[in-house]
This record gives C-alpha cells, sequence and structure tokens, in this order.
C-alpha cells in the first residue's frame, strides 16, 4: 500500500509565502519540490511548487521572488492518491501523469504524504536484495 511508502512529513508552505522564503526552505530540506496548503494551519492542498516553477516563472522572468507568492506560480493541478491505493496504481499513475511524485490525500482531502518514484524503486530494490539473500540461503 501507498501509506507504507509514502514519507509522512511533508514540507509545505502556505498560498500566500513569499517565493525567497520558499526558496530558503527548499535550499534547508534539500528538496525540489513542496505542497501549497491553503495557509499555515491547512493540511488543504492547493497545489504544487517545484524548484522547476521557480526558475521558469520567477528568475527567467526577472520577478521579485519576495513580491512574489507561492500561489502565483504553483502548479494548480494536484495529481493525487489514497493512501490505502496500492504501489501498482502509484506507478500507473506517474506513469500515466509523466511525474514522479504523487500527493497522497485521504478522503477528507487533507494531506497526510508524498510517495515518489524513488521511494518505489528502493523498495523494489529492498525486496531484490532480500530475494538474492534468499537464494543463497543454504538448507
Amino acid at each position: 500500500k501507498v501509506k507504507e511508502l509514502m514519507i509522512k512529513d511533508v514540507i509545505t508552505c502556505a498560498q500566500d509565502d513569499p517565493v525567497i522564503d520558499i526558496t530558503k526552505k527548499m535550499i534547508d530540506h534539500d528538496i525540489g519540490m513542496l505542497i501549497v496548503v491553503e495557509d499555515n494551519l491547512s493540511k488543504k492542498p492547493v497545489g504544487v511548487l517545484s524548484d522547476r516553477d521557480i526558475i521558469s516563472k520567477v528568475i527567467i522572468k526577472k520577478s521579485d521572488a519576495s513580491k512574489t507568492s507561492a500561489g502565483q506560480i504553483s502548479t494548480k493541478k494536484i495529481v493525487s492518491i489514497s493512501p490505502d491505493s496500492t504501489v501498482d496504481d502509484a506507478v500507473i499513475l506517474m506513469k500515466k501523469n509523466k511525474i514522479k511524485r504523487l500527493v497522497v490525500i485521504d478522503n477528507l482531502g487533507n494531506l497526510v504524504g508524498i510517495i515518489s518514484k524513488s521511494d518505489i524503486i528502493k523498495q523494489f530494490s529492498e525486496i531484490r536484495k532480500q530475494l538474492v539473500d534468499l537464494s543463497t540461503f543454504e538448507i
């Protein structure tokens, strides 16, 4: 299930947060994307914001990063999945949408996690390693 692989401590920002602060947060946490929520108390996602969004919508256009908010440049289309969905469903959704990460949202619309392509690959690598170890085990 997705809930077994997802990252639960998701870094977020409020839609009114200035891009300059968001950029610092992304650097401090060494991440390339974060979830935009209604406000800092909310768990309701309203968009996603990547380092690529900042480069293409602020840096290249020479906009003021202290006066541009997350809500102005975030991608509003959120591709999400339920925590109870299968990992196969997650892979299919990522391939269909040509993305590397899915926002995990519960049945109330609250953000509960994020699952990435690398999370899934890491899990399959672990399974493969265990199978190899098992195959070398002598009875």
